[in-house]
Formats: C-alpha cells, sequence, structure tokens
C-alpha cells in the first residue's frame, strides 16, 4: 500500500467518517424517508484505521464532523502514522466543506483542509508529509443507513463503508 494512494481513502473519511464511539446497530436498508438533510444536521464522532500488511504501516483517523443545514460542515481531529522504525506522527486535521444530498448521495468538497505535525515537527523537514496531503477533496458517497444515531456510507471512489455515530449534546 502506497501512502500517496490511502490518503484520499482517508480523505473521504474526514467528509464522511467512520466507526464512532457509541454506535448503534441501524438497519442495513434505510428507507428514503430516514435519508434527509435534516436527519445529517449535526456533529459526528468517527474513527478509522487501516493498516498495509507488508509493510506494517498504519493511518489511524480521529475525527469530528459537523453538517450545518447551510450546506456547510466544518471538521477537526488528528490523523496518526505508524511507520516501522519511526515514532508515530500526529496531524491536526482542521477543514471546512460544503456538501449535498441528493436522494442518498452525499457528495463533498472540502475547500481548506490543513494538517499540523503536533508529535514530532522536527521530523516534517525531513518526511515532508504536508507536500503529500491534499490541500483540498472532492468526494462523493452512497448512503447505506441515516439515523439519529448512525450514518453508514459507502464510498463512491473506494468501495469502503464508513460508519459514524452522532454525538450526543446534553443540556
Amino acid at each position: 500500500m502506497n501512502l500517496v494512494k490511502v490518503l484520499p481513502a482517508l480523505m473521504f473519511i474526514y467528509a464522511i467518517p467512520s466507526v464512532a464511539a457509541e454506535v448503534t446497530t441501524a438497519p442495513s436498508n434505510p428507507t428514503t424517508s430516514s435519508i434527509t438533510e435534516k436527519n445529517l444536521y449535526g456533529t459526528w464522532l468517527c474513527q478509522h484505521e487501516v493498516e498495509e500488511p507488508n509493510t506494517k504501516m498504519s493511518i489511524k483517523v480521529n475525527y469530528k464532523i459537523n453538517y450545518l443545514a447551510n450546506g456547510q460542515s466544518n471538521g477537526s481531529g488528528y490523523l496518526f502514522f505508524k511507520i516501522n522504525g519511526m515514532p508515530e506522527l500526529k496531524y491536526s486535521v482542521t477543514d471546512n466543506s460544503t456538501w449535498v444530498l441528493k436522494g442518498n448521495e452525499l457528495n463533498i468538497k472540502s475547500k481548506d483542509v490543513n494538517f499540523k505535525n503536533v508529535s514530532h515537527p522536527e521530523l516534517e523537514a525531513l518526511l515532508n508529509l504536508k507536500k503529500i496531503l491534499p490541500a483540498t477533496v472532492n468526494e462523493s458517497g452512497t448512503i447505506m443507513a441515516l439515523t439519529q444515531t448512525t450514518l453508514k456510507v459507502k464510498s463512491t471512489s473506494y468501495g469502503e463503508m464508513y460508519t459514524c455515530g452522532k454525538v450526543v449534546t446534553r443540556s
């Protein structure tokens, strides 16, 4: 697995995040009526991890994304790279995006993605990962399930299924 090939899939995670804490089971065939913009609004908490078996390089994402009623979204979280023989690298990630829901198709355009090496900034000049990481992302996916607590999306480009749990705010 090449880092450059993995990153687009991970960027999709920022737009449509992954396995979340406290996720409840959602139906595998949502009714069309449950896939609405109103059900998408709010903050989703997500985690995802991939590992390349030959090199043992792993990339882990912990991310929150907030879908707003005006078609905007913003997110923040962390991207972790673990490469054999090196310390784990932790990047803070933020992005601002626009999103459109057409039927069960969710389209995301990230217009401002920012990465910052927060664990080992002294290694940034050597690795130069920020040059590889994209500044913008355009992606789409098919919503497979959308409930008050769970969002499951299948990436159109990569075919992977991503699951998010809704963040519950307590008054």
